[in-house]
């Protein structure tokens, strides 16, 4: 058994309501909040009331400033004015209400704006691991980024058309408040998306050369709930929405050591070409080509991903066993109305080929994080069959 080390220094709260105690937990690590949002999805369905008035009951907080600029895939633009936010208010704490984006840009701007930074020589610090951030509070909307448990945040840089991860501690949440009736307005996309996105990061942390028995664990958890309760959130399911919930938290913790591989690189440099396109649906394109290729490479674990998804393995060989993971996947993506490919979104072979570079230096540690080696050829493989898939 391979050693391993494990660091989560936060603390979550995962019941029903826990929105309503964000002030007080607000209030244990600063007093001026910057408060990140997304532009329109909590003012309609009212949260945002809910918010403002747990924060009212506690005198300790004396301003909030709302900053609901989020694309849906953020970038160092809308950090930058995060950024700046805090700075010209003297803001102290910074709490995300949203999607991954949210709590992403909410992370990105935290430590931008400690360090008096942008967010690119944020990237290229030599010393990013120990910068310092201001204190975080996440609260997710969606069941998928992960983002309210990780040490990560991944942010656009559009001048570039590269998407690119930091990694610090400084990121990881003081508190993560988990109230998963937040995510019962998603509509039914998001639900798919976010999702899969969930799925695929227990897979590849599952699957990467830096899994170990804790984060194996989470993984398998989090993969049997998302079979069993994904197709019956994707139909507004509450009981099921809940668990998702839970196994997008599950599969949020194992990444912080596990990390993502492959599909993540993949993905990262298609909505680094296009903005418009959700990081869950990109990873439902190129999931099917990746698992084709790396199921040979530990047929053990893939053959636990295809009997988590419900594939019946038993009188199997164990490489067949193993290659149920693609179908049970396929499935699942066709249950759940994941069907787009990369053409719907104005890829081609052409954008393909000048997009792979920028795949290779931009997320080199995802693919070296991979369970085997992949080549050029075969990255470019995996985008081709995603334009028809």
């Amino acid at each position: 058994m391979k050693g391993f080390s494990y660091f989560a220094p936060l603390r979550i709260i995962f019941e029903t309501g826990a929105i309503n105690k964000i002030g007080q937990v607000c209030a244990r690590n600063g007093r001026r909040v910057l408060l990140v949002v997304g532009k329109n999805h909590l003012f309609r369905n009212g949260v945002i009331d809910v918010i403002f008035d747990a924060f009212k009951r506690v005198e300790k907080i004396e301003e909030i400033e709302v900053f609901n600029e989020t694309p849906q895939n953020p970038d160092s633009e809308s950090v930058e004015k995060a950024k700046q936010l805090i700075l010209s208010k003297q803001l102290d704490i910074v709490v995300a209400v949203g999607g991954g984006s949210a709590m992403d840009l909410a992370k990105a701007a935290s430590i931008c704006a400690k360090n008096n930074l942008n967010f690119i020589d944020v990237y290229k610090h030599p010393r990013l691991p120990l910068l310092d951030a201001y204190p975080i509070v996440c609260s997710p909307t969606t069941s998928g980024s992960g983002s309210e448990v990780t040490k990560y945040a991944v942010i656009n840089e559009n001048s570039l058309k590269i998407k690119v991860a930091i990694g610090s501690e400084a990121l990881f949440p003081r508190v993560s408040l988990i109230d998963p009736q937040l995510t019962y307005t998603m509509p039914k996309e998001v639900i798919a998306n976010t999702g899969f996105d969930a799925l695929s990061h227990a897979i590849e942390a599952f699957s990467s050369k830096s899994s170990s028995p804790i984060t194996d664990a989470y993984c398998r958890e989090a993969i049997s709930i998302i079979g069993v309760h994904l197709p019956q959130a994707f139909n507004k399911n509450k009981e099921s929405m809940d668990n998702m919930s839970l196994a997008a938290m599950f599969a949020g913790m194992a990444l912080n050591v596990g990390r993502a591989s492959l599909p993540h690189a993949l993905e990262h440099a298609l909505s680094a070409y296009n903005p418009s396109l959700p990081h869950g649906l990109g990873l439902s394109m190129v999931m099917p080509g990746f698992l084709k290729r790396a199921y040979r490479c530990n047929l053990e674990k893939f053959a636990q991903v295809a009997y988590l998804l419900g594939e019946d393995i038993s009188n199997k060989k164990l490489d067949d066993a193993a290659k149920l993971c693609v179908d049970a996947v396929e499935k699942l993506k066709s249950r759940i109305g994941l069907n787009k490919n990369l053409k719907d979104f104005g890829f081609d072979k052409k954008t393909v080929d000048e997009m792979v570079e920028n795949t290779l230096w931009t997320m080199e540690h995802g693919i070296k994080n991979s369970p085997c080696e992949f080549s050029v050829n075969d990255i470019k493989n995996i985008y081709y069959e995603a334009l028809e898939e």
